[in-house]
């Protein structure tokens, strides 16, 4: 006897609707500022023989070359089937997502919200989700989260490896996982290490054939300008077109990036934000789980908003905040639960969304430093901050405002 379509199947309905739709078809699919011919133009040197790193520079980690050369189907468009691999991300997402929902023993409500949130993303960041890969990323983290909920270490630790070989951001992750599994009792070292092996073998071949190219790869990132729509430069374009302090736009490293006087104190101020804000989520998470007693599902609740809290601080201090950085939020910004649960969720959507009034429409505009789209990005960046500070794990960061009214 067949069972009757949950929100799960609904929500990849939806989703797919809107991909095929408004992504390829309707007004989502013009004025794209994509990446996708960087991409397959990657592909096109691996495919030719050249080995990334030591014959051509690239900024991404291993596993992000693999992915971008497997998009390079003969006999199809590269757009369309990296297109085809963002969606099935997407979906992976979804499935994660309804998986952690369930695991956390969510209420109906709360867990068809956040599927209708993941679903509908593609409404807000249009092209943005089918011409970068971050979406890979996101079905890797969103995987990576229901496995540490469902007790499945190895696994956990094995699939943020993964993630590091995609993008370096998931080292960021790293506090929480160990934390939330020691509570677990499942802080034995097979995971880390599994997990370290994977990233090992991951670089290893290209640090031997290429190490000055590793190097590089890593000093890109390092070496990074603050870019134009971090927060730290939100609120010097605001200070720019309110008091006309002197700035300049320097194109570099792929991005518009800002120049004038403080910006390298600046900008080394936000990677001391960045480095101190995980750091002292990582400390209060510890404390929590040291000074609490907690169930099972309230070590998860707490770890889903600890993690929401990372991803948030990682997007809202670092010196880069590409737009497609909100995609990393997909996975547990919609799960957080505690007092100020419902208002993380809130304050992601609403960034999401207002990400959309200034990208990609006005983001030359915003480089021309015109007063509405500057106006359009402090008010986003203050939209994550305002997440990250609701998403704070608290002590009542592991109840739903349910359990804590009848318990």
């Amino acid at each position: 006897m067949s069972r009757r379509p949950g929100a799960r199947e609904a929500a990849i309905a939806v989703a797919t609707a809107i991909w095929v739709i408004a992504l390829q078809r309707g007004p989502l699919s013009e004025g794209v500022i994509t990446d996708v011919p960087l991409y397959r133009d990657v592909a096109a040197q691996i495919w030719g023989g050249a080995i990334p790193y030591r014959d051509f520079d690239l900024e991404y980690p291993p596993l992000a070359a693999l992915l971008l050369s497997a998009a390079d189907v003969p006999g199809l468009r590269y757009g369309f089937v990296f297109s085809a691999l963002m969606l099935v991300s997407l979906l992976v997402v979804i499935v994660a997502v309804d998986g952690i929902a369930r695991r956390l023993e969510l209420g109906r409500g709360r867990r068809m919200a956040a599927l209708a949130a993941v679903a509908l993303s593609p409404l807000a960041l249009g092209g943005l989700m089918e011409t970068r890969y971050d979406l890979v990323l996101a079905a890797v983290l969103a995987l990576t989260v229901w496995a540490a909920v469902a007790g499945r270490p190895t696994t956990a630790w094995s699939l943020l490896a993964v993630g590091v070989l995609l993008k370096l951001s998931p080292l960021l992750l790293v506090p929480a996982l160990a934390l939330h599994l020691r509570a677990r009792g499942e802080g034995d070292v097979r995971g880390p290490v599994t997990g370290a092996a994977i990233v090992v073998a991951g670089f290893l071949p290209f640090v031997v054939v290429a190490p000055d190219g590793i190097v590089e790869m890593l000093r890109f990132h390092l070496e990074r300008p603050l870019q134009i729509e971090s927060t730290v430069a939100a609120y010097l374009l605001a200070l720019h077109a309110l008091a006309d302090i002197p700035l300049t736009v320097v194109s570099s490293f792929g991005s518009q990036g800002l120049a004038g006087p403080g910006i390298p104190m600046l900008t080394a101020f936000s990677g001391a934000a960045l480095v101190g804000l995980v750091g002292a989520i990582a400390l209060v998470h510890g404390l929590r789980l040291q000074r609490e007693v907690l169930s099972l599902r309230d070590c998860d609740r707490l770890f889903v908003t600890v993690a929401g809290a990372t991803l948030l601080a990682a997007i809202g201090a670092a010196k880069v905040f590409s737009p497609q950085f909100l995609i990393w939020l997909l996975p547990v910004a919609f799960l957080i639960t505690g007092r100020y649960g419902r208002w993380a969720f809130a304050l992601s959507a609403a960034a999401i969304a207002m990400t959309a009034a200034y990208f990609p429409a006005r983001y030359w505009d915003l480089v021309a430093f015109e007063t509405l789209p500057i106006a359009l990005l402090v008010a986003r960046d203050g939209l994550v901050l305002a997440a990250l500070a609701a998403a704070w794990p608290r002590r009542t960061a592991a109840a739903t405002p349910a359990a804590r009214r009848t318990g």
